[in-house]
């Protein structure tokens, strides 16, 4: 026979471990019902959110003052008619009335007033989750950027932004229905506040990329260096291109891989090519203005799904590298790029003439590669790309045009002809496209003024980039 001590013990322990178990049943089941009614409201937002999306730029494009608060009324009457088959918003006026006074509701619509209140409740309790508020943001915001754009809303958009900063920042800077938005939404939680003010900026930022703040003393240095003429060049330097006079260059090395010979007699007519490759700055401020070429939004037809794979968003390049050449770009886009700019791709033969720089050696400065550290990132120096324009330029006053960055060119690859037409273009179609001048993953063979490389123009890699050429002086 136990005695009563152990007896209370044992009837202790088992009671405990009931309590515990019930706790964690009831843990594990609020966990379900809170993942249930996220997943419940994130289904209706994704459901309603185009239309939403649609007539929320409408009002602002209209001038309305509380775009939000006339979204947020036809919204939760667009739901409660898929949800709760109403026809009419004044079949709701009962329950808002119980809810907000506490009147009583027709014995009919007692049903359909609990539902209402689930809906209301659910909304509520899931936008004063930052989680989940972020959450359906983000996944909202793509469609809601080409929106903007589709409309030509971006400065339509912007006060109203400014509009919500302000508030946020003083309430006697808030309209009367602005500032009970802000209550009903948040209920002034200050971790939600800080999140709204955080997307209201991000979303500022991404609608006005070119207006992306760097360190003005950098960017001043930058631009210099690529669009300034440098002091005392015997070269005509102007809008960041390098002019190229006409006349015959030796194309090609006997001394090379195969594909380098025969080294033949080419005529290339006068044309500009720009100083530096083209940087991620560059083609955000592009991107900017031309939706198509956005990471979300470039055709996948015309690149391997790695496109702009090191950018961490349509509009947000990877912090640190907006000076680094843009890659992870495909010959299609860069070709958009160029043309977009009333330019276009060098060809390979004038590529190749930028790049000896009047001369048939090695490189632009020489024939030994102990010198390559001084004039282009490899393998030897670099890790990645580096900022363009760092190194010293070639002869022709062009940078880069050894390592950092493997630049497409226009022509389809094939062995060279033994007589070639002036100006050759390469020929009329095939399967890869050149890209000339080396990388940072490269070792010098590599970065010689006669070395080709080819790749479908699709290829985009961390290591593939571009510059432009132009017929026309740039202004």
């Amino acid at each position: 026979m136990r005695s009563p001590t152990l007896a209370s013990l044992h009837h202790l322990l088992r009671t405990s471990k009931r309590t515990l178990l019930l706790s964690v049943f009831g843990l594990l089941g609020a966990a379900l019902i809170a993942w249930g009614a996220t997943r419940t409201f994130a289904n209706l937002a994704k459901e309603f959110r185009e239309q939403t999306v649609k007539e929320f730029v409408g009002y602002v494009i209209k001038g309305e003052r509380y775009p939000m608060v006339h979204e947020i009324y036809e919204l939760r009457y667009r739901i409660f008619q898929s949800k709760l088959g109403i026809n009419n918003k004044s079949e709701t006026k009962a329950c808002s009335r119980h809810r907000a006074f506490g009147s009583e509701v027709p014995e009919n619509q007692i049903g359909f007033c609990r539902r209402y209140d689930e809906l209301v409740d659910l909304a509520k309790q899931q936008l004063m989750l930052p989680k989940v508020f972020e959450s359906i943001y983000y996944e909202t915001e793509p469609f809601l950027i080409r929106e903007i754009e589709r409309h030509n809303a971006r400065d339509a958009i912007r006060v109203w932004i400014r509009q919500k900063l302000r508030c946020l920042k003083d309430k006697y800077r808030c309209g009367r229905d602005e500032r009970g938005l802000l209550v009903r939404v948040t209920s002034l939680d200050p971790e939600l506040l800080k999140l709204y003010h955080a997307l209201l900026a991000s979303l500022e930022k991404k609608l006005f990329p070119e207006e992306a703040t760097l360190p003005l003393d950098f960017v001043d240095e930058l631009e210099s260096r690529c669009t300034l003429p440098p002091k005392g060049s015997a070269h005509e330097v102007t809008g960041g291109m390098v002019f190229v006079p006409e006349g015959p260059f030796r194309m090609g090395s006997e001394s090379g891989e195969a594909d380098e010979r025969p080294v033949r007699n080419v005529l290339v007519k006068e044309f500009w090519i720009d100083r530096c490759e083209v940087t991620n700055y560059d083609f955000l401020k592009m991107a900017a203005a031309e939706p198509i070429l956005r990471k979300s939004t470039f055709p996948r037809k015309f690149h391997n799904g790695h496109y702009l794979a090191n950018w961490e968003d349509d509009l947000q390049p990877q912090f640190g590298q907006e000076w680094q050449p843009v890659t992870h770009v495909s010959w299609f886009a860069a070709r958009y790029f160029c043309n977009a700019l009333g330019k276009r791709l060098p060809s390979e033969a004038e590529w190749e003439k930028a790049a000896r720089a009047g001369d048939e050696k090695l490189y632009s400065f020489g024939d030994d590669p102990a010198f390559l550290m001084d004039y282009g990132w490899y393998r030897k120096n670099a890790t990645t790309t580096r900022p363009v324009a760092e190194l010293m330029p070639s002869p022709l006053e062009l940078f880069d045009m050894h390592g950092n960055a493997r630049e497409w060119v226009w022509d389809w690859y094939e062995s060279y002809a033994s007589n070639p037409a002036p100006d050759p273009l390469g020929p009329q179609q095939g399967k890869y496209r050149v890209l000339r001048g080396g990388s940072w993953k490269d070792g010098p063979e590599q970065l010689r003024s006669a070395s080709r490389d080819d790749a479908s123009p699709a290829q985009t890699a961390a290591d593939i980039g571009f510059r432009c050429a132009s017929d026309q002086r740039p202004e």
